[in-house]
């Protein structure tokens, strides 16, 4: 038994602040987990804390078509908790978001993303630079994360054999 406890494996968790205030848990992705294991950096875990990440609001069903926000790092811990939700690799420390203004960590963070994801990031920007951000695109993004939930489910069900 006490063998089965070394061999969980452990993941590296943040915990997220949305703009809403929802605190939720996700994983990091592989990437960032690798670079935090290899650095000679002593507490990455600390220096995290306070950074701003890029996070899916909803499932993937196709590229470019899950809503993202950006969250602020509350708390980055091992666990060995199987999470589904995994953070982008997208995310600025806070000391760096902090000294830079706010265009130049939206042209950070855009990346690659769609044209409707990067006005949510622009916005959620708005609210950890300025603590306002837009009612209109917050309506927008809720109805985006439905049709997202909606069609992720569609896509469950087409994968259940009918009997």
């Amino acid at each position: 038994v006490l063998g089965e406890l070394y061999m969980k494996k452990r993941h590296i968790v943040a915990r997220v602040r949305r703009p809403d205030g929802l605190v939720l848990d996700f994983r990091l992705p592989k990437d960032v987990t690798r670079a935090i294991n290899v650095s000679q950096q002593t507490d990455w875990f600390e220096r995290l804390r306070g950074g701003l990440i890029v996070v899916p609001m909803a499932p993937y069903v196709g590229k470019g078509e899950t809503a993202l926000f950006v969250g602020r790092i509350e708390r980055v811990y091992y666990s060995d908790r199987f999470l589904k939700r995994f953070t982008r690799s997208q995310f600025l420390l806070p000391d760096v978001w902090r000294e830079q203004d706010m265009l130049e960590s939206y042209t950070f963070l855009r990346h690659d993303h769609a044209w409707l994801n990067q006005q949510y990031l622009k916005d959620d920007l708005r609210y950890w630079y300025y603590d306002a951000n837009s009612h209109l695109l917050g309506v927008v993004r809720d109805w985006h994360c439905k049709l997202v939930y909606y069609r992720f489910h569609r896509q469950k069900q087409r994968l259940i054999p009918n009997f």
